[in-house]
Formats: structure tokens, C-alpha cells, sequence
């Protein structure tokens, strides 16, 4: 190496922190290319950007040169020349990690800007490519790998389904950076896409105490995973910093509510709908709340009430509804639910809803089928819609009609124990016993919501008769 290379290449290391890059052709080329990063530092990106021109012109053959002009443009938002002069750099260099970091990050960005829910073509492409070249510059920088390119290369492959792959590189980047927030949050994510939620949890479980911000997060987990006392523990701890959240609060009374502690999710509702009085899901809540912890008066009194403050809220109108039809006071509960549907006549949950309370009354069956095939016009698929549907036929008699619709549901929702015992009910209609005994089982072995056991364990008991060899 001559003096004069070799005393640039030591003003670039001293002066400006960064390591020797080899140029193939003059120093004019060296000279350019620190005059550009001066320049830049100075706050001239113009000027910098004409020395690298110059550098380049210099040096024709150097990836290098135009791996730095695909930098600049970036970093000045340029898109569509940082893309351009990257591309040229891996021309002559393909293995050129800052060009493949670059062209990685546009493509990221414009996958991480996409709002499609299913990813058009263009997305799709921009996602392989932007794989492609975030995996090529972690491999060439190695162990110096930047955090961002680990992290922005984890978050696209659980975007594309290679969970795997996310969970080794957030793994390698937490063990690099253990209190990298957004790191543990990317991995818990990968761990959760796995299906490992245990994992998940315990990942940004070990910062929860240093790192509170972690806590929604992690309470989506655990709710996830059925630890509903845990998660809203930590709801309670993500309030704490953060108190005025109603999305927090909200979350953390249903999670209470979900876990059937009755009491604290009406006390917790009831603070909430002091703190704002102006938000009509918190005194819905609460009523729910009071009403399934048995003091049924005092539920249905704060929904009453909440109606007449939210004289337009439907949704508060619907949970009154619902806690009629649970008090058993149907004809108010069919009253509410035609006042929905005035206001809102498209509205599939209160279709539905009410074509089931008229098929389980076996009122006005004919209304009731019209009311949920509706509803199945909005969401075709929904089981819960299937289920009323087939109810309604098996009300009115008509057992093909019913079999089709209860067979579907039951088979979308096996463990949905009000299904299985409907499809139950509908397979002894058929005197097709032992299929009848099965679904039966099944319900008395799933969420246990909707249907009476003893009922249920002496209608088994009485198929058992009726099918020989039966245990």
C-alpha cells in the first residue's frame, strides 16, 4: 500500500469511525469518498452526493462507491434512486452488504406499509426480496450484524410464515441485546405464531419487572394460553403506568369477566365508568358483571340506565337483551332486539340472536329462519349462525334442513358444548343412537356453556337403552 493510501485509509478510521474500504482504481476515488462523508456530516447532502459522483466516475468499478450513494438517497428518503444505485453496486458486487441492506430495508418498509390482509402479488414479491437481501447482509456482516436488519429480517419471516427462521434470528438478537424491548416482543410474537405460547410468555416475562411496557403484550399471551388470573395481573401492572387507558381497563375487565371473577370486574367497571362517564361499554360491562355475579336486580337496574344516557349505543341494547333473555324475561328480551334491528336492520349478531330466541321458544319459526339466513347472508360461515339456523329447522320439523346446518356447525365447533347438544338432540330425532350418544359426550366434554349436565347425562342415559352392547 503507498503512504498516500495508506494515510487515507487511517484518517477515515481516526477521523470519521469507520473502516478502511478498498477502492480498485485512484485516489482521487479515496479523496471523493471522505470529502462526501464530511460534506454529509457538515449538512451538505448535496455536496456529498456530487464527491461520490466524482468518486465513482473515479473509480468506475467499485461497488463500494455506489453502495454509499444508495445509502445517502436513503437516508434523504429518496426511494426510487437509493433502489437504482443499489442495484448498480450489486451489478458489480452482489455479495455488497450495505447495497443488500438497503434495497432489504425499502423492500421491508414497503411490505411493513402494506394494510392488505391478504397480500397482493406486489407485496408478496417485495417480501422475497426483501429476504433476500436483509439475509445476504446479515450473512456478510457476520457477527457485526446491525440489530435493525436482525430485527426487520425476523418480523418478515413470521410475516411470511417462516417461524422457525424468526424464531433463530430474534433469539440471536436477544442473546446480543437482552433488553431490546422491541426484540423480546418480535420473538414472543414468532414463539406465539409457533403455537409455543408457554415460550412466548416466559420471553417477555423475564423484563416484566424492569420493563412494564412489555405488560400488554404479555397479557395477550397469557389470556391467549387460559392463564386469565395472570393476565389480568398483568393488566393491572400495564395500568399502573399507564392509567388512563381505556383499552387497558377494558381488556382487563373482560379478562375478569372471562374468568369468572364476577366481583372485581363489576368493581373494576364501576371505577372505570366513573373516570369516564362519557363511554357507554363500561357500564355495559359492569351490568353483564352484577348480573352474572347473581345479583341479577342490580345488573339489569345499570343497563336500564346506560340504555336511556346511550340512547343510540346498540350494543348496549343488545347486552340488555341478553340479560333478559338469561333473567328469563323473553318477551323484553325479543323487545330489545326488534328495537336493534329498527336501527340497525342489517345487523347479523341481533338477526341472529333473535331468530334463535324465537326458534328455542318455538315462536313464529318461519320468521326465525328468515331472520338467521340473513345473518348467514353477512358471515356464511359463522358456526354459532349455522347452529341457530338448524335449530330453528329442527323446531319447525324439518329434519334435512336441520342435520345440514347442525352437522356443520358441530363440526366447526366441536368442543361448543350447546351445539354438540343440539346435534345430539337432532341424531335421536333420527333414532340414529349411537351418533346421538357420541355428540352428546362431546358436549358434555367441552366449554360446558349453554347446556344442563344432568339433562344432558340423562338423555345418554336413556339413548343407551335403545342401542344394543351400549356402555
Amino acid at each position: 500500500m503507498s503512504f498516500v493510501r495508506l494515510r487515507i485509509a487511517l484518517v477515515a478510521v481516526l477521523f470519521l469511525g469507520t473502516p478502511f474500504v478498498a477502492f480498485a482504481q485512484t485516489t482521487d476515488a479515496y479523496f471523493e469518498f471522505l470529502q462526501a462523508r464530511r460534506l454529509e456530516a457538515d449538512g451538505d447532502p448535496k455536496g456529498a452526493l456530487a464527491a461520490l459522483e466524482r468518486a465513482a466516475t473515479a473509480d468506475p468499478k467499485s461497488a463500494e462507491i455506489r453502495a454509499e450513494v444508495a445509502a445517502l438517497h436513503l437516508r434523504r428518503q429518496e426511494r426510487a434512486d437509493a433502489e437504482k444505485s443499489a442495484k448498480a453496486a450489486l451489478a458489480l458486487d452482489e455479495t455488497n452488504v450495505e447495497a443488500n441492506r438497503v434495497l432489504g430495508l425499502l423492500y421491508a418498509a414497503q411490505v411493513e406499509g402494506s394494510t392488505e390482509r391478504t397480500p397482493s402479488p406486489q407485496t408478496t414479491a417485495a417480501m422475497g426480496d426483501a429476504i433476500l437481501y436483509l439475509e445476504r447482509a446479515v450473512t456478510g456482516a457476520g457477527v457485526t450484524a446491525d440489530a435493525n436488519l436482525q430485527f426487520a429480517l425476523g418480523r418478515l419471516y413470521i410475516r411470511s410464515g417462516a417461524i422457525d427462521k424468526a424464531i433463530q434470528v430474534l433469539t440471536r438478537l436477544v442473546a446480543q441485546n437482552p433488553n431490546a424491548v422491541q426484540a423480546r416482543i418480535a420473538l414472543a410474537q414468532a414463539f406465539a405464531a409457533g403455537k409455543d405460547l408457554k415460550a412466548a410468555i416466559n420471553v417477555l416475562d423475564e423484563i416484566l419487572e424492569e420493563e412494564p411496557r412489555v405488560a400488554p403484550a404479555l397479557a395477550q399471551y397469557q389470556e391467549e394460553a387460559g392463564l386469565l388470573k395472570e393476565a389480568a395481573d398483568t393488566l393491572t401492572l400495564a395500568l399502573a403506568i399507564n392509567p388512563n387507558s381505556r383499552e387497558l381497563k377494558l381488556r382487563r375487565i373482560s379478562v375478569l369477566l372471562e374468568a369468572k371473577e364476577y366481583a372485581r370486574a363489576a368493581t373494576a367497571a364501576g371505577d372505570a365508568k366513573k373516570q369516564h362517564p362519557e363511554e357507554p361499554r363500561f357500564p355495559r360491562l359492569q351490568g353483564r358483571a352484577l348480573f352474572d355475579s347473581g345479583d341479577k336486580t342490580a345488573g339489569i337496574a345499570v343497563l336500564e340506565a346506560a340504555v336511556k344516557q346511550f340512547p343510540k349505543d346498540m350494543g348496549t341494547l343488545f347486552v340488555l337483551a341478553d340479560v333478559y333473555a338469561d333473567a328469563g324475561r323473553a318477551a323484553d328480551a325479543e323487545k330489545s332486539l326488534r328495537q336493534v334491528l329498527t336501527a340497525e336492520p342489517n345487523n347479523a349478531s341481533a338477526l341472529n340472536y333473535l331468530g334463535y330466541l324465537l326458534a328455542t321458544r318455538g315462536e313464529q319459526l318461519d320468521e326465525a329462519v328468515r331472520l338467521v339466513q340473513k345473518a348467514l347472508e353477512a358471515e356464511p360461515d359463522n358456526p354459532a349462525y349455522l347452529d341457530s339456523l338448524g335449530w330453528a329447522y329442527f323446531r319447525k320439523g324439518d329434519l334435512d334442513g336441520a342435520e345440514k346446518h347442525l352437522a356443520a356447525a358441530a363440526q366447526k365447533l366441536p368442543e361448543n358444548s350447546e351445539i354438540q347438544d343440539h346435534f345430539g338432540d337432532l341424531l335421536a330425532k333420527r333414532q340414529r343412537w349411537s351418533d346421538a350418544i357420541a355428540a352428546w359426550n362431546r358436549a358434555l366434554a367441552g366449554d360446558g356453556q349453554g347446556i344442563d349436565k344432568a339433562v344432558v347425562e340423562k338423555k345418554i342415559s336413556s339413548a343407551k337403552g335403545k342401542v344394543p352392547n351400549a356402555r
